[in-house]
């Protein structure tokens, strides 16, 4: 049995620098209920929910757990893949279709995904190309999410995802049935269970990008009913290639040869019992994300204080499922978590008419942001507002309104009378919100509103604001608005609507919660884990949202689907990669 490294540096530790000391001292962690069951033998290692201390004052968290002497089984594979998300199930294909031996471990029942998921941020698929789509340029692209993340991530790591996105969705999708939709509203067919659509298309007239201060790439796909489809295809030919793909397991360290070489991975079963398999080519590490660790969240993220994560996968014993495991793995194998600031997906997707530049006020009746911008940094502005909460105040003129806002993820850009609504059914109806399909109803937007008034005033004490304060903010609004220049927020004056013709609405802004956290392993643009030399870790390789250097400080809305594209496309570089030994 190879020894496991116990070694770890300051450096690999610390990852962010001056953040890591908000929580040098904690003690514990307030982890998830566990699921009703038999018992179980508790296995060595620390769970997200246990409480433990260093004598360093490390956090709980970088606690190592020992070897465990009673592994029970031993398998051999070429690769080892760890965690079957997006990412993992993709590698896993892509590794088994290289001609690897293949085990692939999940801790949840089945392939973890969030079910409605199924937005892809493509360059150059087929799929586009029959459309017609005309697409961004690599240079706009690459340089506006550099621009939106402060130029932070790896910007070799993007360009990648550009050239290699649409070509990985057609190998994604090459083994499916499905039908393909012109645009965002086209009802599908029915005679297909599956379903592409083009996202925010045909373009919204008149919208030009360079005239706007967030702009937003059109040309993203989305996979209907949700992106599970796509997944059970790569574990059917995964499984075809002769994977074997194991679920309700968990892993729970890597195994490390004297040169450091990571050579597998003990992992046990929801009863305790280990097993050691040995991955002759390479580990990698597909585990997702921080968020359903309290103690790495606050540790790595702390500006996401009150902010609910919202995760909704658990694992086989009931736990949340997102704990960071692949990031603690990766840590004390030598490897670090990448420098930050790490991008918490936090976006907002507004109310009754999305996240659209309608007027805001705070609970203290004061404007106090340019409302023009997308539901990521709505939430910011949110996060420093008293309670996190704002009102988005409309007034009766707001059918006229939508088709000159803003367009993309979480916008509202068209109006469909009552009486035509039945020629829109796949974009409107009482099922239907507003704020994923662009498209509403009169219906629609009278049962998202959270109050209706015939005069400001009525309004105001329905929101429960300070009167005089709110009434001053409205009064100071329309008077930009009549200016046609807005002094104190800066907003295009293109939406610059008064609030002046009753009825007038409000839809109350709260936290939007987060999906996960953006932020890994250091990796380099092949997928391969760094020490603190920078140098790749044999035999280590990451993908998803273990993986670093993609997203920092902000995660981008200007294309939608980012996300779940470069899951796909490290997923199956990492795949090839570890097949191949590189």
């Amino acid at each position: 049995m190879n020894e496991i490294k116990q070694g770890l540096s300051r450096r690999a530790f610390l990852g962010l620098g001056a953040t890591a000391a908000v929580a040098a001292g904690a003690a514990g962690l307030v982890g998830c209920a566990p699921g009703s069951g038999a018992e179980t033998k508790e296995p060595s290692g620390q769970s997200a929910g246990q409480a433990t201390s260093s004598p360093s004052g490390e956090p709980a968290f970088m606690a190592k757990p020992e070897v465990p002497s009673d592994v029970l089984e031993t398998k051999s594979c070429d690769v080892l893949v760890i965690g079957l998300g997006i990412s993992g199930i993709v590698a896993a294909r892509a590794a088994s279709e290289a001609g690897a031996k293949v085990i692939g471990i999940e801790k949840q029942a089945q392939i973890g995904t969030i079910g409605l998921s199924g937005d892809f941020g493509i360059y150059g698929s087929k799929i586009q190309q029959d459309l017609g789509m005309e697409l961004a340029s690599k240079e706009e692209v690459v340089n506006q999410l550099m621009k939106d993340m402060t130029f932070r991530p790896h910007a070799s790591l993007l360009s990648y995802w550009y050239d290699h996105s649409g070509e990985d969705f057609d190998w994604l999708i090459s083994e499916s049935d499905y039908e393909v939709v012109p645009t965002s509203a086209t009802p599908a067919s029915g005679e297909k269970e599956n379903v592409i659509r083009p996202k925010c298309y045909p373009v919204l007239e008149g919208y030009d990008r360079s005239k706007e201060l967030f702009p937003f790439f059109n040309g993203s796909v989305t996979t209907e009913p949700s992106v599970g489809w796509c997944l059970e295809s790569c574990q059917q030919i995964a499984e075809a290639n002769g994977a074997e793909l194991l679920f309700g397991m968990f892993a729970e360290q890597l195994i490390t040869d004297d040169s450091g070489r990571v050579t597998g991975a003990y992992v046990h079963d929801k009863g305790g019992d280990y097993t050691q398999i040995d991955a002759s080519k390479g580990v990698i590490l597909c585990c997702g994300d921080i968020s359903g660790n309290p103690e790495m969240l606050d540790y790595y993220v702390p500006w996401v204080e009150g902010i609910a994560p919202f995760y909704p996968n658990l694992d086989v014993k009931g736990d949340v499922a997102n704990t960071g495991d692949g990031h603690r793995m990766g840590m004390w194998a030598g490897g670090h978590m990448e420098k930050g600031p790490l991008a918490p997906m936090t976006h907002h997707m507004g109310a009754a008419l999305g996240v659209d530049a309608f007027l805001q006020l705070n609970v203290r009746g004061e404007r106090f942001m340019n409302e023009d911008i997308p539901g990521q940094n709505i939430m910011d502005q949110l996060s420093t507002q008293p309670e996190m909460r704002a009102w988005q105040i409309i007034d009766s003129k707001w059918p006229e309104q939508l088709s000159v806002q803003g367009t993309g993820h979480g916008y509202v850009n068209y109006y469909i009378p009552e009486s035509e609504a039945d020629q829109w059914p796949a974009v409107v109806g009482e099922e239907m919100s507003a704020s994923f399909s662009g498209y509403t109803t009169d219906s629609m937007f009278e049962a998202a509103i959270t109050h209706k008034a015939d005069t400001i005033e009525e309004l105001v004490e329905m929101m429960g604001l300070p009167k005089e304060t709110a009434i001053a903010s409205i009064n100071r609004y329309n008077e930009l608005c009549a200016k046609g220049v807005d002094e104190d927020f800066g907003k295009d004056p293109r939406r610059l609507f008064p609030v002046e013709t009753g009825p007038f609405y409000a839809c109350e802004f709260g936290d939007a919660g987060m999906l996960v956290c953006m932020g890994g392993l250091d990796t380099d643009a092949e997928c391969h884990a760094l020490d603190d030399n920078m140098e790749p870790i044999p035999g280590l390789y990451v993908a998803g949202n273990t993986m670093g250097n993609r997203y920092k400080v902000e995660y981008p809305v200007t294309e939608a689907g980012i996300s779940l594209a470069t899951a796909l496309v490290f997923g199956r570089l990492a795949g090839t990669k570890a097949a191949a030994g590189e």
